[in-house]
């Protein structure tokens, strides 16, 4: 058990038309979990939050923003007074991994059951949070995921929220950018589980909504692959056998083989398109490699005094913040909730999620602290979050949500260039 003590850019202009659902990473293999409306019971002590990321497996990539953004926002929370006087303890730290060897994430949701936590961050891959969610729904456990994009999600259980948008916001961002650089032919490789195919359809119907073709990956087509394939000669041939413009990929850490591939075959890189999947630092790539090429990711970019904080509360988020801002904002709405709602049960975590979030108005704060200061002079309240999401909606998701724009540079990482609000 881990306590954490109370010392202790240029905006790129894009047209984006989307009904908002969910988003991040998505596994076809989990069905969507059947809502369960089950009375959920928990203490009404010290609010115990648990967290379930992907330690290992395909999104291990992945972790390390969320991972920080815990601990910073258990640091903040704990040292402006904590919830209803006690700190935020941070009691289970399980391994959702993949869904290639499910006794593992299995075990964790055991772990979590056990110790019997108000909260669970994640999980990270909406199949992940799929399999998780009977269990943990069944035990009374508040689930809050980052990252999930699943449009599928979108107010799927009571016991359920997300702090990120779906896949229909950023397929028309990706779209969009793609088509503000000029280009009309475009392939894709995309995986095959909702998270590929969600992202794919938005993206290739806002291509030909303006006259655009998907040359390769389009719907229908079956040219998407497995996840976790690693070999990638033969999509990239055929890929590049139609000549296209540009190239995106949706994918997880496969990415690190099509790209390779790509450059061997003698695709120009500075015309790869990424998302929030793969738009991560390759520094193991030849200096270069990647320079010009551009990704999305839901949410806004983790930078200045934020990202200083991130780094300073974990030094691996120097890897990767994909994410660190939804996880933050969810560990602070749910410790706003429950000092709202003067408990920490997790039923009454969740009816007073969508009011401390601005769904009913209040006065606009930015900080848990004077969040906090403003509960306890009983005035609503309007927490407007780091991933610069609006209001939760009825259905347990943001109203709003931004997309970053990022590029990568000589180095191969990728840096924030601009920003859309869909």
């Amino acid at each position: 058990m881990k306590v954490y003590s109370k010392k202790t850019a240029a905006a790129i202009a894009l047209v984006a038309g989307a009904a908002l659902a969910l988003s991040g990473c998505t596994s076809s293999t989990d069905k969507p979990a059947e809502e369960n409306t089950s009375t959920p019971s928990g203490d009404s002590g010290a609010l115990k939050i648990g967290t379930l990321l992907p330690q290992t497996g395909t999104l291990a990539h992945l972790i390390f923003g969320p991972r920080a953004a815990v601990k910073l926002a258990m640091e903040d929370i704990n040292a402006a007074g904590g919830v209803l006087g006690s700190d935020v303890e941070l009691v289970v730290e399980g391994n959702e991994h993949d869904a290639s060897d499910p006794t593992i994430i299995n075990k964790s949701v055991d772990e979590i059951i056990k110790a019997n936590p108000s909260f669970v961050l994640g999980a990270m891959g909406t199949g992940n949070s799929n399999a998780a969610m009977p269990r943990l729904t069944e035990a009374g456990i508040l689930m809050g995921s980052p990252s999930n994009t699943g449009i599928a999600m979108s107010g799927i259980n009571p016991l359920y929220f997300r702090t990120i948008a779906s896949d229909i916001i950023q397929g028309r961002a990706l779209g969009n950018l793609v088509l503000q650089d000029g280009h009309s032919t475009v392939a894709m490789l995309a995986q095959n589980n909702d998270y590929g195919i969600g992202l794919r359809d938005n993206f290739q119907e806002t291509l030909e909504e303006a006259g655009a073709e998907l040359v390769y990956g389009a719907k229908g087509s079956g040219e998407e692959f497995p996840e976790g394939q690693t070999t990638f000669t033969s999509e990239v041939t055929a890929a590049l056998s139609k000549k296209p413009d540009a190239i995106a990929i949706v994918s997880y850490e496969e990415a690190k083989q099509i790209i390779p591939e790509l450059a061997a075959q003698g695709f120009d890189l500075s015309k790869l398109y990424l998302v929030d999947g793969n738009t991560v630092p390759y520094e193991e790539f030849d200096a270069g490699l990647l320079k010009g090429a551009q990704g999305t990711t839901p949410g806004r970019a983790s930078e200045g005094e934020f990202l200083d904080a991130l780094v300073a509360a974990d030094e691996t988020a120097t890897q990767s913040t994909n994410f660190a801002p939804e996880s933050y904002d969810a560990v602070v709405l749910v410790a706003l909730a429950a000092q709202k709602a003067g408990s920490t049960d997790p039923a009454a975590i969740r009816d007073n999620l969508q009011a401390v979030s601005g769904a009913d108005g209040g006065e606009k704060c930015s900080t848990y602290k004077d969040c906090l200061a403003l509960l306890e002079d009983d005035k609503d309240i309007h927490y407007e979050g780091r991933a610069g999401g609006g209001p939760l909606t009825d259905k347990n998701e943001p109203s709003s949500a931004l997309i970053g724009i990022y590029r990568y540079d000589e180095a191969n990482k990728p840096n924030a260039v601009g920003e859309i609000e869909g």
